[in-house]
């Protein structure tokens, strides 16, 4: 009878007969055999991307080991196949190596051994189709002090570990909310410099570092950024065009509420006001300010920062003609100043303005007058035998006009009277004047 051999050892079964002489060599080879496939480790060098693992009949070979340490160098993933396909195998490995390790017999499936990981594998040894299964992915809640590989890990009672370091990108809940709770602060650390908000795969906001300035964005085109108090009242909403809307009543300074309208605001759209004469709402009490205000009764005036109301009969006169006072014969109704005059009497007559305590008007004897901040109505007088006698008026920009008001009488003054414009002045020999501001009211 011919010697066989076992299907998955590949120990050598002596034919009745056989074998006189030797077969003491043959039995000491077999339980050589029986040794490697019950305690046997053996140091595997792979190298390149294949290797073959063979099991050969009677014969002492790597396949028949129980332990296999992987070492070397593999260019990439390296696919150890095991050789005959019709062996059962089962081995515990050990991947040393930097690549992943394939085990595969046949067509069936195959076992990945990640780099320096573990694993127990068996080959069911099923020919063409044979296949290869990892036992560790099986072992329910493994309990390991060191790294594994696993495909998945059911962990019913709760996890318990230090650090998690994932090579994945996804952290994914099939259902129910997730509760982060530490104990002390949370830190997102994005080296990217991008924390994305996403609902449903949708990203719809989205907090950016640009050179350490923090940009916060929707993502959504078309829709806003709205500030709510824990009830849903709204309070503030950036809309998609830029506008910052904040609702009636919820704007304050300094928990002072902002009570103005956007209408009543937005009259300083259409205001030539300069920031000097803002600030006089501000408590500005310098000499010369003023606030031009009118009404019914008379003339509200800015004294010294103190407002007050005077009586249209309590008025006082500012100019006449040749003379330094006089009386105001009227305050006319209506708006501006038009039908202000100076009478054939010389008496000022006003309309619907007011008057400054200090800085409405000016007098004096000069060579030179300037309109400052506001136009001026200006009336004066040469000395006294001014004779011919011609002013020059320059206007804010430096150009320069003549005013001629010779009356061909050298023996009596020659007066004039001209609006000077804001900035304008007007100069000439010395000459006695009055002149008043044309504030807008």
């Amino acid at each position: 009878m011919v010697s066989t051999y076992t299907t998955n050892g590949g120990i050598e079964k002596i034919g009745s007969g056989e074998q006189s002489g030797t077969w003491g060599d043959t039995t000491n080879t077999n339980f050589d055999i029986i040794d490697k496939l019950t305690n046997g480790v053996i140091d595997i060098t792979l190298s390149g991307t294949t290797h073959t693992l063979t099991t050969s009949d009677g014969t002492v070979s790597d396949g028949m080991s129980k332990v296999l340490v992987l070492g070397g160098s593999p260019s990439g993933t390296n696919t150890i196949t095991m050789s005959p396909n019709d062996a059962q195998k089962l081995y515990f490995v050990k991947n040393g190596t930097s690549q992943i390790a394939t085990f595969t017999q046949g067509s069936g499936a195959n076992v990945n051994v990640a780099a320096g990981a573990g694993a127990i594998i068996f080959a069911d040894g099923a020919g063409s189709g044979a296949a290869v299964t990892d036992l560790t992915a099986l072992f329910p809640n493994a309990n390991t002090s060191g790294a594994g590989v696993f495909s998945s890990i059911t962990a019913n009672g709760g996890v318990t570990v230090d650090n998690i370091t994932i090579d994945g990108t996804e952290i994914d809940l099939s259902s129910g909310d997730l509760t982060v709770d530490v104990a002390g602060n949370i830190d997102l650390d994005a080296d990217g410099g991008t924390v994305k908000i996403s609902d449903g795969g949708t990203e719809l906001l989205n907090i950016t570092n640009s050179s350490s300035d923090v940009v916060i964005k929707p993502v959504v085109d078309g829709k806003d950024i709205i500030f709510q108090q824990r009830d849903g009242t709204e309070v503030a909403r950036i809309e998609d065009n830029g506008t910052f809307n904040v609702v009636t009543d919820k704007f304050a300074i300094n928990g002072t509420a902002v009570t103005s309208t956007a209408a009543e605001l937005n009259i300083l759209d259409t205001a030539t006001v300069t920031a000097g004469e803002l600030n006089l709402l501000d408590g500005d009490t310098s000499v010369g300010s003023s606030i031009t205000v009118a009404d019914s009764d008379g003339i509200i005036v800015n004294d010294a920062g103190t407002m007050k109301t005077i009586p249209a009969s309590a008025v006082k006169t500012y100019a006449t003609a040749g003379a330094t006072s006089g009386t105001v014969t009227s305050v006319a109704t209506g708006s501006g100043l038009t039908g202000g005059t100076i009478t054939s009497s010389g008496t000022l007559s006003l309309k619907n303005s007011f008057l400054a305590a200090s800085g409405i008007y000016s007098n004096g004897t000069t060579t030179s007058f300037t309109a400052s901040t506001y136009p001026h109505f200006i009336s004066g007088r040469s000395a006294a035998g001014g004779g011919s006698f011609t002013f020059t008026v320059t206007e804010a920009d430096g150009s320069t006009h003549s005013l001629d008001m010779a009356d061909g009488d050298s023996g009596t003054n020659d007066a004039f009277a001209t609006i000077l414009p804001a900035g304008a002045s007007i100069s000439g020999s010395t000459f006695t004047y009055l002149a008043v501001a044309l504030i807008p009211g």
